[in-house]
């Protein structure tokens, strides 16, 4: 969530509260006294993996005020067939991230407010405030070609004659179009980075925001603050990002994705390195195993090849940035904090 003065908040992807099974930027912004319905100006929606989807419906709904951003590729008419195949289907367990989005798609159609959702892709500028502090937010990608091979591969999915049942599958074509930014604040400048991956492929991914040196173009400033793309990883990884965007040694956060063990130690050694500070919204390690009765245990053991912890705390996050530039980080207990270099 960014808070950019004047009482505007903007809320980038949406994840649910394990206990409450609420909306976690919802809660917090009610919990603070945020008027959601008039404060809130937009809510983005970067691509529709369940970490990133999840509660957006009910938190568009709430805030009357908010128009709300999507890649193009997730209004197309192939992502619309794909949302109405999973809302027919009711038996397909899998596809949760697709049917929030067609609860998304089913409410601003009933509403029939054309205006309040906006189409999203490379360049694109959310907001430009110039009244007191200058505030902009502007879409890194994705790129033109990202969009088409996205619309594309979603058509693959189309059902063909004969089938009874949808596959419950969410596409491999996601990241695709997952949307990173560009926000600054004055003199402050961050980059989040999404899930947004790279493919070695010059038209996608971080290669086609320096390929097309967006950052020249759009004249950034470069950041402090990098909230790092596709949960630490490898492929979320390019050299200019550090080199072009960001300032040497910028404060980096991301969060974990611990089904897929990410961050790897050695995701976590590499982000050290090149950061002043570098948190974790939660250990993606789990230190504690969950104690179950033998009878249990033995069970388990002989039914299944091989099983993985998950920490399921709910980590928080909050940076304030003074009038002189300095950082204040404040965190939950379940976040994790890296203190500068590993040297």
């Amino acid at each position: 969530m960014l808070h950019f003065g004047q009482g505007k908040w903007f809320i980038i992807d949406s994840c649910i509260c394990p206990k409450t099974k609420q909306p976690i930027a919802l809660q917090y912004l009610q919990d603070i006294g945020v008027d959601v319905g008039e404060q809130v100006v937009g809510i983005l929606i970067s691509h529709w993996h369940s970490d990133h989807i999840k509660g957006a419906s009910v938190l568009l709904k709430a805030c009357t005020n908010a128009k709300l951003y999507l890649s193009f590729a997730l209004m197309s008419k192939e992502a619309l067939y794909v949302a109405s195949l999973y809302k027919n289907d009711i038996f397909a367990e899998a596809g949760k991230d697709i049917r929030e989005f067609g609860e998304i798609v089913k409410f601003l159609f009933e509403t029939g407010d054309k205006n309040r959702f906006v189409l999203v892709k490379t360049r694109h500028t959310f907001f430009d405030y110039r009244d007191t502090i200058p505030a902009r937010l502007v879409a890194l990608s994705p790129s033109d070609a990202a969009v088409t091979q996205a619309i594309s591969l979603l058509a693959q999915l189309k059902t063909k004659a004969g089938d009874n049942r949808i596959r419950n599958v969410v596409p491999v074509s996601e990241n695709l179009n997952a949307v990173a930014i560009h926000f600054s604040f004055g003199g402050f400048s961050a980059i989040l980075g999404s899930d947004l991956e790279e493919k070695g492929d010059f038209q996608t991914g971080w290669s086609a925001i320096f390929k097309d040196n967006l950052s020249s173009e759009l004249s950034l400033s470069t950041s402090s603050l990098f909230k790092v793309s596709h949960h630490g990883s490898q492929t979320g990884h390019h050299e200019k990002i550090w080199q072009d965007l960001l300032i040497k040694k910028p404060l980096s956060m991301t969060t974990p994705f611990t089904r897929s063990g990410l961050p790897t130690p050695d995701n976590i050694k590499r982000l050290q390195e090149l950061s002043s500070d570098f948190l974790i919204t939660r250990d993606p390690q789990v230190k504690s195993l969950i104690k179950r009765d033998n009878m249990v245990e033995r069970e388990l053991r002989a039914i299944v090849k091989e099983r993985k912890s998950i920490n399921d705390k709910m980590g928080h996050i909050q940076i304030r940035i003074s009038d002189k530039g300095a950082f204040n980080i404040a965190a939950n207990r379940n976040a994790v904090r890296f203190c500068g270099s590993i040297d």
